[in-house]
């Protein structure tokens, strides 16, 4: 497996405020070893590149790389492995990272049925309506028609307050800590490939794939995002609650098949291909010019370098923080990191500015 690398989010503090952030990153821009290979060669190298969301890098390679050939590709069964994979990082952070930083009890016996059952239904052994019935018992604690019918952020709010449900829990410690942050980055459109190649043209390149921007600014990608048009999210009292439920929300719609698709490409030209997948961490893309039937450009976008960015959403949430205890800024530094769920190992350092 390759070197993935980590990133260090540096939070400089003057004992009563944030000051301003560092980013910084030892992620290798790992698109830059396929170029030369041959479309075979980079789909044996993809899945060795990235240990987390495999299967969406790993079909966003396929399908660039297909659509840049003109040749034939299946997508259902793509997407079934898309989506899967998606709702087992959404359920490892609501049933085990957030519980453990928030000092909750670890549902590790339930994440493991899950996983183990999200894993079977993406090969086409059973079908969503087996995990559909458990999420609605031991994850929401209502029915999809009951969950369906909270349209309101005070019906939200009773919710998490009063069901037993784990997730339910996980919203209400963080609606009790009041962790949002100072100010908001846009949020990126869920693009569908079409606007992707539109709002990224000329700019497929190792630059804009270390720090992408949409229309000259960082932005924010992630489930939010996917459902940015809903009032309940909208109505939602902070940023971090709103990542949070856009997740459950996104587990709900893809079980019950409701969910938008995952995966789009197309291409814009002969030899050029590029694909779009939602993931559970935000929106990946990737683009191949492909010349002689190798790889002469290799371009991957990932939702980390959105997020993370030097002026991203993690940046501008903590610059000019009010907070005088430094135990309470490194909880919420953590709370804000992992709202936005980078797809590599992580640090976090307070610094007396």
């Amino acid at each position: 497996m390759a070197d993935v690398g980590k990133l260090t989010l540096i939070v400089m503090w003057d004992g009563a405020a944030v000051s301003g952030t560092e980013i910084r990153s030892t992620r290798p821009m790992a698109a830059q070893v396929l170029r030369g290979k041959t479309p075979e060669q980079v789909l044996r190298i993809v899945p060795m590149l990235f240990s987390v969301c495999g299967r969406a890098q790993s079909a966003a390679a396929k399908a660039a790389l297909h659509a840049a050939q003109h040749s034939a590709y299946e997508i259902a069964s793509t997407e079934r492995l898309i989506a899967g994979e998606a709702m087992q990082e959404h359920l490892w952070r609501l049933l085990l990272d957030w519980p453990k930083l928030l000092g909750l009890a670890q549902q590790e016996k339930l994440f493991a049925g899950w996983f183990a059952l999200l894993r079977k239904i993406a090969a086409g052994e059973i079908g969503m309506d087996v995990f559909l019935h458990e999420f609605e018992r031991d994850g929401l604690g209502m029915s999809l028609a009951g969950w369906s019918g909270i349209n309101s952020s005070s019906a939200l709010q009773s919710w998490w307050r009063e069901s037993e449900s784990s997730v339910a829990q996980v919203l209400a410690k963080l609606d009790e800590l009041k962790c949002d942050g100072q100010c908001d980055v846009g949020l990126l459109p869920a693009w569908s490939v079409a606007e992707a190649l539109q709002a990224c043209a000329g700019k497929w390149d190792a630059n804009f794939a270390a720090r992408p921007d949409w229309r000259g600014v960082a932005a924010e990608t992630g489930a939010r995002t996917y459902y940015a048009d809903s009032p309940l999210l909208r109505d939602v009292p902070s940023k971090v609650l709103a990542r949070v439920l856009a997740r459950i929300m996104d587990v709900v719609e893809m079980a019950s098949g409701n969910a938008a698709p995952r995966l789009d490409v197309t291409s814009p030209a002969a030899g050029e291909g590029i694909a779009v997948v939602r993931t559970a961490r935000g929106l990946l893309m990737h683009h191949v010019r492909l010349v002689a039937d190798k790889v002469a450009d290799y371009t991957i976008v990932a939702p980390t370098e959105w997020n993370f960015h030097p002026d991203g959403a993690f940046a501008q949430d903590l610059r000019g923080l009010q907070v005088q205890d430094a135990k309470r800024l490194l909880q919420l530094a953590q709370i804000e990191a992992l709202s936005l769920d980078p797809c590599v190992e992580y640090e976090i350092e307070v610094r007396h500015a």
